[in-house]
């Protein structure tokens, strides 16, 4: 007979996903498991895979089942939904295999990508293989709507550190969206806050927005860019790993002044520019226009 105690704690650790050779070494013959498969207790979810039916099929049931249904590694942002690093499972889920797998009938898209990940970019979560943190964080990063604030919140909470990203980078070069993950380290290693403000200046130029002054000195303060006869003001910044409390504490005590003085504050950081630009430019727009401008 089977050790059906062992077999009841592989399905709790493994969110009532369990394969052939997990229920053999927990003492179950084939003839056991091929049982509770006909008695409905087990559902067959692919070959060699099987989920408890008393177990709910959660998206962790879902993920694992179907990463090892294709022998592969959660990556990207499947990968950082399985770390923890965000909090929301993002469709579709996405996989790295070494070979092309067999089509497999999922309930939720799948994207399966052909990488041949080196064994030190692949750690265990949870009994899982998923790719470690800073690669993880890289193709996230590439691949997330709003990827370039997740880095950068990554980066601020500590999940990975610049050297991390740096060293991932260099070692998968040639890998699909590095080329991109590589710009987005350049510039969080870079004065993003002058970035943002270049790209800032580009957005103005390109929508032919007038009358600006960059540094304009205010009280013990300089804006980085002001509309003074209209009393406006922008501020920009780069990436928020870069910031200490001293600086957001200033940043307060200048936007409060300006509001002492009757002025209007727009903040920008370089998501925000980069992600979408013209939104912000129209804004500005917005406001002059609203604050006595020739529109624009």
């Amino acid at each position: 007979m089977g050790d059906f105690g062992d077999v009841a704690a592989a399905l709790a650790a493994h969110d009532g996903v369990i394969t052939t050779r997990q229920a053999l070494s927990c003492g179950l013959s084939r003839a056991q498991i091929r049982g509770r498969e006909v008695r409905g207790e087990w559902i067959r979810l692919s070959y060699g895979l099987f989920r408890s039916a008393s177990h709910d099929f959660t998206e962790a049931a879902m993920v694992r089942a179907v990463v090892i249904a294709h022998n592969g590694v959660a990556d990207g942002p499947t990968a950082a939904w399985w770390h923890g690093m965000i909090a929301t499972l993002p469709v579709p889920l996405t996989i790295s295999c070494v070979a092309k797998p067999a089509p497999i009938d999922w309930p939720v898209e799948t994207r399966v990508s052909r990488r041949n990940l080196r064994p030190e970019w692949v750690t265990q979560v949870r009994g899982l293989r998923a790719t470690a943190k800073p690669l993880t964080a890289l193709i996230a990063a590439v691949e997330l709507p709003e990827g370039t604030a997740f880095l950068d919140r990554m980066l601020q909470i500590g999940q990975v550190t610049l050297a991390d990203l740096e060293r991932a980078v260099d070692e998968a070069s040639g890998m699909r969206g590095i080329v991109e993950a590589r710009r987005l380290v350049k510039i969080a290693g870079s004065a993003s806050e002058s970035e943002a403000e270049r790209l800032f200046v580009r957005l103005l130029r390109e929508w032919g927005v007038t009358g600006w002054v960059q540094q304009l000195s205010c009280s013990r303060w300089r804006l980085d860019f002001a509309w003074p006869e209209h009393r406006v003001a922008v501020e920009i910044s780069g990436w928020a790993f870069h910031r200490d409390s001293r600086r957001h504490g200033n940043d307060l005590a200048k936007a409060n002044y300006l509001e002492s003085i009757e002025w209007r504050e727009l903040q920008y950081d370089w998501h925000m520019l980069n992600g979408d630009g013209s939104g912000c430019v129209q804004q500005v727009i917005e406001l002059l226009n609203a604050r006595g401008a020739v529109a624009l």
